[in-house]
């Protein structure tokens, strides 16, 4: 069997602070001094100090008998009884060294914990009751305790693990620790203390001390249970109560059943704190609240006054003799109730430590003004929000205003963010919108803002009111069944363009070919999305979808068809390491990719998607192809439009075969055919034009002009491009490849859907061959200033030069194409008279 002596301390604390204490003593001092007095009661069976010393010395000898000698191991199961309180001093007064264990603790955590510290007892009631009829009419043996000695080992804050960290505690430490918060916090032997946290727990095991260091009787509430608190702390008259913030909010919750309940001072800790339960405890328990910070390794660490500020998560100053500091965001404390390290671990203890003596607390922190700090909660509590970090604990404070009963703020797995905000409660009918606008209103960053709301039965909770947030984020985690088909959404094009109103806060349905992008959709947008969408919608998709189908248009075809993808999960991110590593490899993987879809003819009546992006006089109207890359949409040219809204309408067609559902042309000439069509219906009626294209769309633009041969366009304009050659495919597109892909992740898009890098490899087995045959119409070659490609048309041309480099060239651009156009001949117009184009959003 272990025994525990002083030899096993791994850390002395300073003694600046020590009182020269043991369990022993105090309890003889007080027998002696008022031997009469209550030390216990349970509101129907009452125990006086002389009968604690009593029963304590009959223990010692039942415990000897049992072969329990100076540094035992004595492990106890017990509610707060007067069995605990007996039990304690006479472990203490028998030289060993308690172990408490949680009544909440299963039996593998029981087993876990007795197979590291191999007692020489484990003591449950029924145990209890042996070994004092083994005492009966017995004599003990004297035993020296010596203040410096072992009293105490108790796992450490929290854990509820197969193997936490334990703490060894002496008599003195802790001791004069209870006698430090006995002196600040006027506790006096008129006092009545019920603890209603477990004395398995510092916490608890403190207001024990506090008692027994004062003289105050000690009310013993076996079990957390309002109706039996109340009739308890009426019958003993309570006037001191421990008990943890969920303990405390249960009584102003049912304050109606406390009208016999007289206290003077309710002492919190454990939790997480709300600003306002103070008020609460002064107007409806008519008692002051004193927040107090402390952990396992320290005992009570700091406390507040009566005079302290309500700041969220003050928990006031250090007791008498302690100190505190805040090193890079966490709190250090130094002090004479510092435990002597983690029993058996001296590499864990030597971690924990500063090598000037300070305990690293593990919580975040920061210190006011007047030398009190403000807990931020534990360093394992931040939620990193796409690298922003912040403590889960501000929120929770503010969400305390809202009465929304017991909730927690934990992060949520994300592909994009890593993790995002989640709020969890127990009461039903709690909404988002409200959450997030009183949260808003508070002035939290939106990034601290809860993305959704998840209602559980019941939140977990340590047996000392701590939240498990581990098991809690485990229990609202949630992994998207994709192995079977899903159903088709009825109507999913208006069941997408009003969650997207709704997440956007807007009254009109966005359009359904603009980009969520170009509406603002930001990755916490896109969250909120996938959620509201989820659940109108019936079915669980993943929290990129706004993403991985980039219009509502692409996105309702995806919901339209329900279909699964043919190619593997992981090819994206095969194709994407290819990008770095060989641009070649990846533009063959995508050449292979496209044989995977369905396609259309020539004869077909396939007509491209048209998008109207500015209104303004045909002379001539421009219309744009985008570029054949995987993230490239007609959406491309938004700015391009702006600039020339009110001057020349702008249209932009989408390319087919870019949106979930639709199927790729067979050949070049079904691609063209596709455009002439949406071209021909624009320019019905003798309306000038020009064709643009961006990059790759510059291609699209040229193969289009020539099947316009019976309505030409007034000119081609090429925008940064290429002019199309077996070469180009061969060792520029490759690179290109690359160039998107880190664009893609600038903008924090980590995929783009099967659908369209699929679709750019057809396009690249379509065009790799092509080569443009001669305009017959004006064309103006545009080149961005900073531009790293040697790009020129092979046929005669104008050619301008704009500021900004490929990417970023669009604006400019779209002024230099206005300025040139300007110069063209009239050419269809008659004079006097400039056509004006209507133009709505497709689809509307």
């Amino acid at each position: 069997m272990m025994a525990i002596t002083s030899s096993d301390y791994l850390l002395e604390p300073p003694r600046t602070s020590l009182l020269g204490l043991t369990l022993p003593g105090l309890l003889a001092a007080r027998a002696a001094s008022a031997p009469a007095a209550l030390a216990a009661t349970t509101g129907d069976r009452h125990w006086t100090f002389r009968q604690w010393q009593v029963e304590t010395d009959t223990l010692v000898a039942g415990l000897q008998r049992r072969g329990v000698r100076p540094g035992s191991v004595v492990a106890a199961r017990l509610p707060n009884s007067w069995e605990f309180l007996t039990l304690h001093t006479a472990v203490a007064a028998a030289g060993a060294v308690l172990v408490p264990l949680h009544t909440a603790y299963g039996k593998a955590e029981v087993d876990s914990l007795l197979d590291r510290v191999t007692p020489e007892l484990f003591v449950d009631q029924q145990v209890w009751s042996q070994v004092l009829a083994d005492g009966q009419g017995c004599s003990a043996r004297p035993v020296e305790v010596d203040p410096s000695s072992p009293l105490l080992v108790v796992p450490s804050s929290g854990t509820t693990s197969n193997r936490p960290k334990l703490c060894l505690h002496s008599h003195d430490g802790l001791l004069s620790n209870a006698a430090a918060v006995a002196a600040d916090a006027s506790v006096d032997g008129s006092d009545v203390v019920l603890s209603a946290g477990a004395f398995s727990h510092l916490f608890g095991l403190s207001a024990l001390h506090v008692s027994l260091v004062v003289g105050a009787g000690q009310a013993l509430l076996p079990a957390w249970d309002v109706a039996h608190f109340a009739t308890l702390a009426a019958a003993a008259g309570a006037t001191a109560l421990y008990a943890v913030p969920a303990q405390v909010a249960d009584l102003i919750t049912r304050q109606a059943e406390l009208a016999q309940v007289r206290l003077r001072s309710v002492r919190t800790a454990g939790a997480a704190t709300p600003p306002k339960l103070r008020d609460d405890v002064r107007r409806t328990l008519g008692a002051e609240l004193i927040v107090q910070w402390g952990m396992s390794e320290v005992g009570a660490g700091t406390f507040t006054r009566t005079e302290d500020p309500d700041v969220s998560g003050y928990v006031g100053k250090p007791i008498d003799g302690a100190q505190v500091r805040v090193v890079e965001g966490e709190l250090q404390f130094r002090g004479s109730s510092l435990f002597h390290g983690y029993l058996g671990e001296p590499e864990i203890t030597e971690v924990a430590i500063t090598a000037d003596g300070w305990l690293r607390t593990g919580d975040l922190a920061r210190l006011e003004p007047d030398g009190g700090v403000v807990c931020l909660g534990r360093s394992s509590e931040l939620i990193n929000v796409g690298g922003r970090k912040f403590a889960v604990r501000e929120v929770e404070d503010l969400l305390a205003e809202l009465d929304l009963g017991r909730i927690a703020v934990v992060g949520k797995a994300d592909d994009r963010l890593g993790e995002y905000p989640c709020l969890v409660v127990e009461q039903p009918g709690v909404e988002l919108d409200d959450v997030a606008g009183a949260l808003r209103a508070a002035g939290l960053a939106e990034y601290k803002i809860p993305l959704e709301v998840v209602t559980v039965d019941e939140i977990p909770t340590t047996p000392t009111g701590k939240l498990r947030r581990k098991l809690l984020a485990n229990l609202i985690a949630t992994t998207p069944d994709n192995a079977s088909r899903p159903a088709p959404v009825p109507d999913p094009l208006t069941l997408v363009r009003t969650c997207a109103a709704r997440v956007l806060g807007r009254t009109d349905l966005i359009a359904p070919g603009t980009t969520f992008h170009d509406y603002g959709f930001d990755s916490a947008d896109a969250i909120r999305f996938s959620i509201e969408l989820s659940r109108a919608g019936g079915r669980s998709l993943p929290t990129s979808v706004a993403f991985d189908h980039p219009t509502p248009l692409a996105l309702a075809n995806r919901l339209r068809v329900g279909e699964r993808s043919e190619l593997p999960e992981d090819f994206e991110q095969v194709y994407r390491l290819l990008t770095d590593t060989n641009p070649t490899a990846a533009a063959s993987l995508l050449l292979a990719a496209a044989r995977l879809r369905e396609v259309f003819t020539e004869d077909e009546a396939a007509t491209s998607e048209v998008q109207c992006l500015a209104e303004g006089p045909d002379s001539p109207m421009v219309i744009c192809f985008p570029p054949i890359l995987p993230l490239s949409a007609p959406t491309d040219y938004a700015e391009f439009a702006e600039e020339l809204a009110g001057a020349h309408t702008v249209y932009a067609l989408e390319n087919p075969g870019y949106t979930v559902g639709q199927r790729l042309p067979a050949d070049l000439a079904a691609l063209a055919a596709a455009h002439e069509r949406a071209v021909t219906g624009l320019v019905d009626g003798g309306r000038p034009y020009v064709l643009c294209g961006h990059s790759s769309g510059g291609w699209i633009a040229q193969l289009v002009a020539t099947r316009l041969g019976e309505r030409p366009p007034v000119g081609v304009v090429l925008l940064d491009s290429p002019w199309p050659a077996p070469e180009v495919f061969r060792e520029e597109f490759p690179v290109v490849l690359n160039i998107a892909v880190d664009r893609e992740r600038s903008l924090g898009v980590s995929a783009v859907g099967m659908t369209r890098l699929s679709a750019t490899g057809s396009y690249l087995r379509l065009l790799r061959e092509w080569a443009s045959p001669a305009l017959s119409v004006p064309i103006l070659y545009v080149s961005a200033e900073d531009s790293p490609f040697d790009w020129s048309p092979a046929q005669p041309h104008s050619r301008t030069v704009v500021p900004g480099h490929h990417m970023t060239m669009l604006r400019p651009a779209a002024r230099a194409i206005s300025d040139w156009l300007g110069r063209q001949p009239n050419q269809g117009v008659p004079v006097g008279r400039v056509p004006t184009a209507t133009c709505a959003p497709a689809g509307d």
